[in-house]
């Protein structure tokens, strides 16, 4: 089970249609689907999602985030507190033997290559 947060600065470039094209190439191996306003990728019986999410939540906790990531730079945590969305990057399918963590990694670094991004992973607090 992965999850990665994409914070998005108001004048980042990503959308989550620039997100498939780019995914799409660097997983050649898996099946890409885009529904709605959710991306995903599939290869045998694991998944991985993206799906940007606006809410109400999001500032509050993008706020609450800067303040407490390890290594943060001040600038970063005041460009942090500004993001009012994010792109979520999700499996909650099994990964037993660790085989997909590789791919989460390398999903995330396509996010990364987005300017406006700041890629944090919400349970251990730290920037990706």
């Amino acid at each position: 089970m992965y999850r990665a947060y994409g914070f998005l600065r108001p004048r980042t470039d990503f959308s989550l249609s620039a997100a498939a094209e780019r995914l799409g190439p660097a997983f050649p191996q898996y099946t890409l689907t885009a529904v709605g306003d959710q991306v995903t990728l599939t290869k045998g019986d694991w998944s991985l999602n993206l799906r940007v999410n606006d809410g109400p939540e999001v500032p509050g906790e993008a706020a609450g985030l800067a303040g407490h990531i390890a290594g943060m730079e001040p600038a970063e945590a005041a460009a942090l507190e500004q993001c009012a969305r994010r792109v979520e990057v999700w499996s909650d399918d099994p990964d037993p033997f660790v085989e997909h963590l590789g791919d989460f990694q390398a999903a995330v670094q396509v996010l990364k290559s987005f300017n406006g991004l700041i890629a944090v992973d919400p349970v251990d607090r730290g920037l990706l």
